[in-house]
């Protein structure tokens, strides 16, 4: 196919072509930038690191950043480049230009805090589906409709960019949910071992062992048992004396 290109001054830059046009392109390097697999499906090398992609999978690149595709014949993406020209200065620029401002830095803080899965689809079906949609809009636009195409596109990126933001802070809550509930796990096994070897448990100690503080070492139990770290230290102690009492198994402690 024939690489579709469009900047829209000092704003954003779009370009719809297969990835090995895309690697011969340097021009956009120094952006903020968005790629949006078409078709096709491969690997990709990005910072020394192999991820896989997929038709509607979304890589995210800082600038200077460049993706090395293993299979750049057949797979065709969408890029959008948001200029750099507002990083500097931006407060400044932004009140000269404020239809797009906000836009460029939401899209660069996605860049510089991912969390989205690079090469695959964002997390939330139907937002993937829109994104899908809107980015076919927007080539639709660039080839078809030249008199309305601006604003349609400038739109277009704008919901794309919330989007993704959205996605991507679900994302981040997602993975620190997951770390949260691995340290409890983890915490909840070290403790009940210790406590069946009749060992004394010190709180300091436990508190290093797990690089935690007592705060967020209580929030994860709270969370995990429905009790605060010396709490469910208390009542495992408490349920094991019973238990070797009464030779209960007391595995889960009772509520």
């Amino acid at each position: 196919m024939t690489a579709i290109k469009f900047s829209a001054q000092k704003k954003f830059h779009l370009l719809q072509c297969k990835t090995r046009s895309l690697n011969e392109r340097p021009e956009h390097l120094s952006h903020y930038r968005v790629l949006f697999v078409i078709s096709g499906e491969g690997k990709f090398v990005l910072n020394h690191e192999i991820h896989s992609y997929c038709p509607q999978g979304v890589i995210f690149l800082e600038p200077e950043q460049k993706p090395l595709f293993q299979e750049d014949k057949v797979t065709e993406a969408f890029m959008i480049a948001f200029d750099t020209h507002l990083a500097d200065d931006f407060q400044k620029k932004k009140a000269l230009t404020p239809d797009f401002a906000d836009t460029y830095k939401l899209a660069e803080n996605i860049c510089k805090n991912l969390r989205i899965r690079q090469g695959q689809p964002i997390r939330d079906e139907r937002d993937a589906q829109m994104v899908h949609y809107l980015v076919n809009q927007i080539s639709y636009e660039l080839t078809q409709q030249p008199a309305s195409y601006l604003k349609l596109i400038k739109s277009s990126i704008d919901l794309i960019v919330n989007i993704l933001a959205r996605n991507n802070y679900a994302s981040k809550m997602a993975d620190e949910n997951s770390i949260q509930q691995f340290t409890a796990d983890s915490m909840v096994t070290y403790l009940k071992t210790e406590l069946e070897r009749n060992k004394t448990i010190r709180v300091n100690e436990l508190l290093s062992r797990f690089n935690i503080s007592e705060e967020a070492a209580n929030l994860c139990m709270l969370h995990s048992t429905g009790m605060s770290l010396r709490n469910f230290i208390l009542k495992y102690k408490t349920d094991l004396f019973k238990s070797r009492l009464l030779k209960m198994d007391i595995s889960q402690p009772s509520a």
